[in-house]
């Protein structure tokens, strides 16, 4: 058994490599963007490439490589299943809805008139979101009609850029600084705002539609929590931004330590498994009666992030203790059974 893997110097790709180094399971390095990348990957039985949704070229290869190469018969992580929704919020919307999973409220309009309509019967305020976007970017609370009035004339006139880079990294910055109190910090936030722009990085238009979240009061924190394989499941408590509603890319949280409402943990699991995700992490707020409600999902997380996790649970829910360490090693191991069933 051999498998592809696209090498990028961050992501689990790098601890996908060192797994398959020291378990001695044979791997070739692809260069997905060469026009003979199919010629590369005829040898292998599988093809893993952690892509970043923020890359001008990932963004327009990915989706269309990955797709083409399941229908192949090759193994790919991630699958179709997990690959199609990434970074795309709407996606997402219905395909949650479509399995019935717990899913915050949101609207999506395809019109101006009847998003117009909507804003004068609904009430404030509303999240609004651009479908795609990383660390709470293209994230903003909508306080009245009046100002989503004119969110939704921009979304369907000159539209909003996916990725404002010198906006993100300032903001990323400030909030590392209040953080930290770090005054190096402050000072790079500045520095953000004069950089040059990064051309390597998406910066397309999004327009002609217009998407909403119902806003949820009364959460200081979100839970972060990542499901391998439909049947081990980790994760963090992310704490709010200061004086603001968000918590993703706040980097204030903690670790969970077997310290989660069971049924929560058993939604997460149910839902991985019905969309089929072999890697999936769920953003989870409650609502006005404490049950738990579905932001937004994604198959790809930070990886250091989590690999200080106290331990896990299993898909028993039993409590696992111990530092996880190299969980990415879990997605190859899966890897490594599915080309096992095919070849039954």
């Amino acid at each position: 058994m051999k498998i592809g893997i696209q090498s990028i110097p961050k992501g689990f790709a790098t601890r996908w490599i060192k797994y398959c180094e020291r378990s001695n399971i044979v791997y070739k390095l692809i260069d997905v963007y060469q026009n003979d990348v199919i010629d590369q990957l005829r040898d292998c039985d599988a093809f893993m490439w952690h892509y970043d949704h923020l890359s001008k070229k990932d963004y327009q290869l990915a989706k269309r490589l990955l797709t083409a190469v399941e229908h192949s018969g090759k193994v790919c992580f991630p699958s179709v299943f997990e690959n199609w929704h990434y970074d795309d919020k709407i996606g997402q919307k219905y395909l949650l809805e479509a399995v019935g999973a717990p899913l915050i409220s949101s609207y999506v309009f395809y019109d101006q008139e009847d998003a117009m309509n909507w804003a004068s019967n609904t009430t404030w305020p509303k999240v609004f979101k651009l479908t795609g976007g990383a660390g709470s970017s293209n994230v903003k609370l909508i306080y009245s009609k009046t100002e989503a009035e004119k969110i939704i004339r921009k979304s369907f006139g000159k539209g909003h850029v996916l990725f404002n880079q010198r906006k993100y990294l300032f903001e990323e910055r400030i909030s590392s600084y209040r953080q930290h109190k770090s005054i190096w910090k402050l000072i790079k936030s500045f520095y953000h705002l004069l950089k040059p722009i990064n051309k390597s990085l998406v910066d397309h238009i999004e327009k002609d539609y217009v998407y909403f979240q119902e806003f949820m009061p009364n959460n200081d924190y979100d839970l972060r929590l990542v499901v391998v394989n439909q049947e081990r499941i980790f994760g963090l408590k992310r704490y709010n931004r200061k004086d603001d509603f968000r918590a993703s890319g706040s980097g204030n949280m903690d670790f969970l330590n077997n310290d989660v409402d069971k049924s929560i943990l058993k939604l997460a699991l149910e839902v991985a498994k019905k969309l089929k995700m072999n890697s999936v992490a769920y953003d989870i707020v409650f609502d006005g009666n404490n049950n738990p409600v579905i932001i937004e999902i994604s198959y790809a997380y930070s990886t250091s992030a989590y690999e200080k996790c106290p331990g896990y649970w299993d898909e028993n829910l039993n409590w696992i203790d111990g530092e996880i360490g190299n969980y990415s090693a879990w997605m190859v191991d899966k890897v490594l059974e599915q080309i096992n069933n095919k070849k039954i």
